[in-house]
């Protein structure tokens, strides 16, 4: 004769079930860690080439209160501590020119492990940038800090364009 419940040979079905969706939960976990892990790659590489155009306004205001006395004492002594193009004498604005969340973020964690000084980190969408790119201003050392950042994210330096004029020190636009 045949009885109602057979014996069960291996786990029970419930059991598997939740095996299966911790499982599930797990590489979901994992799919969204590699999305943010591929802007964070990609944002390292880029706020190199930015940062080599940061204009010398943004030193003040991203800088402790020893770059401030500086600028406000002497341009020529502000001149001095920033032709160096030293991480600590410029300061860095990243900002995200795309669609893509937390990419400033991404390339300005890079930055920082560089070494320079990032004052700022936020969006930037009063123009479009076609590219990812490092821009300086006209003061001293910001051309050759804005060079030496994009040398280490692979991206060109340029002189700021008038939408970014008002924004002080180096820049980093990111576009991707």
């Amino acid at each position: 004769m045949s009885s109602p419940n057979p014996e069960q040979t291996g786990p029970p079905l419930r059991a598997l079930a939740m095996v299966l969706i911790s499982l599930a939960i797990l590489f979901a976990a994992i799919g969204a860690l590699s999305l943010t892990g591929s802007d964070s790659d990609e944002a390292a590489a880029e706020p190199a080439a930015e940062t080599t155009s940061a204009p010398a306004a943004v030193a003040p205001t991203a800088q402790a209160p020893a770059a401030q006395a500086p600028a406000a004492g002497a341009s020529t002594g502000s001149a001095a501590t920033t032709t160096s193009g030293t991480p600590a004498d410029v300061e860095v604005r990243v900002l995200n020119n795309s669609n893509v969340s937390g990419l400033a973020a991404g390339t300005a964690g890079t930055l920082t492990a560089e070494g320079w000084n990032v004052a700022e980190t936020g969006n930037f969408s009063e123009a479009q940038f076609a590219q990812t790119a490092v821009y300086y201003g006209t003061t001293a050392g910001e051309e050759q800090a804005a060079q030496t950042i994009a040398t280490q994210l692979g991206v060109p330096a340029e002189p700021k364009p008038t939408s970014l004029e008002s924004t002080a020190g180096v820049v980093v636009i990111v576009t991707q």
